[in-house]
């Protein structure tokens, strides 16, 4: 009988394990959009926690799209964002994306969700916005050997809230093209310093303040979506046509600088 005991006891005990505590391992986070995306370029997610990026992955617009972005993160609330269509911008300390001198930014669509990262697995399914501006831009009356460029106070994007990152934008790069209309693909702005710099041979350089006009107009960065702006420079009659969003209408508003 005892024998018999002993042998129940051992089995019970055999029987028993401690729980594993799952809240210390980490969360696999699956990112996808529920559109097509509608750029080229590289696709760069962040995930970010107490204002601090713990994990990024850049992967490429096909493997993006066949649902390959999947990183393992610690199990805490995050934000994730997400940058798609990066071609030329930098990465820079994995903190900011940045616009490089003398060139445009790129044709970034870009959301931050929020994700609740405490079980073993979160499918995040993000929602893109546009967050670039084409700025077409037509110079009349502009004498031969004359060049240009647009500056602002815009250099790129904070990868922990999306917000703009304060610095020198200058292009002069789309002046390469041909006639005198031409495209400048520009950030989100802060303010109103965006400028036009036109430099003449054997004249003083003529400085149009795009962005004063531009915030006369009624235009807004503020917009999820950025819409993009047809801005006319007639140097031969110093005025600025500008048109909103709807350029193609040719509804444009007139501007004397």
């Amino acid at each position: 009988m005892r024998k018999f005991l002993c042998f129940v006891t051992v089995l019970v005990l055999c029987s028993c394990s401690v729980k594993e505590d799952r809240s210390v391992c980490p969360c696999e986070l699956v990112v996808r959009c529920e559109d097509a995306l509608k750029t080229e370029g590289s696709v760069l997610v962040s995930v970010v926690q107490d204002h601090a990026v713990v994990k990024q992955g850049m992967l490429s617009r096909e493997d993006f799209e066949a649902g390959l972005c999947s990183l393992t993160v610690p199990r805490r609330p995050s934000l994730v964002t997400v940058f798609t269509g990066i071609t030329e911008m930098d990465l820079k300390d994995g903190r900011w994306l940045e616009i490089l001198y003398e060139n445009q930014c790129d044709e970034l669509y870009s959301c931050g969700e929020n994700a609740d990262l405490r079980g073993e697995r979160y499918e995040c399914v993000v929602s893109l916005h546009k967050n670039f501006v084409r700025l077409f831009l037509t110079i009349i009356g502009m004498p031969e050997g004359t060049s240009a460029s647009v500056t602002g106070p815009v250099r790129g994007y904070d990868l922990t809230d999306q917000s703009p990152v304060s610095g020198t934008f200058s292009c002069s790069s789309f002046m390469a093209d041909a006639g005198n209309e031409y495209c400048v693909r520009l950030p989100r702005q802060v303010d109103d310093e965006l400028s036009l710099n036109i430099y003449q041979p054997g004249k003083p350089d003529m400085l149009v303040a795009l962005g004063q006009m531009i915030a006369e107009s009624g235009y807004s960065y503020d917009d999820p979506d950025l819409q993009d702006i047809a801005v006319t420079v007639d140097l031969s009659s110093s005025k600025v046509m500008i048109a909103v969003a709807d350029w193609e209408t040719e509804e444009y508003n007139i501007i004397e600088y």
